[in-house]
């Protein structure tokens, strides 16, 4: 978070120290959407689909069911 309120933010560090984390988290993305506004937004790259995970396979990975 200190990356965040300092870097991307700009606060001093009393400030970030100071504020809740969730507070943080919406004051950046309060900060991107008014970066996004002004210089636009670049196309998203398409997101390749996440596998699905069966209940055997989780079973398998985590050897619930076994002795």
């Amino acid at each position: 978070m200190a990356e965040i309120a300092l870097g991307w933010l700009g606060w001093t560090e009393e400030q970030a120290l100071r504020t809740d984390v969730n507070a943080i988290r919406v004051a950046y993305q309060g900060r991107t959407s008014m970066l996004r506004a002004i210089f636009g937004e670049e196309d998203e790259p398409e997101r390749k689909k996440q596998p699905i995970t069966t209940g055997d396979q989780f079973d398998a990975m985590f050897g619930v069911g076994r002795d």
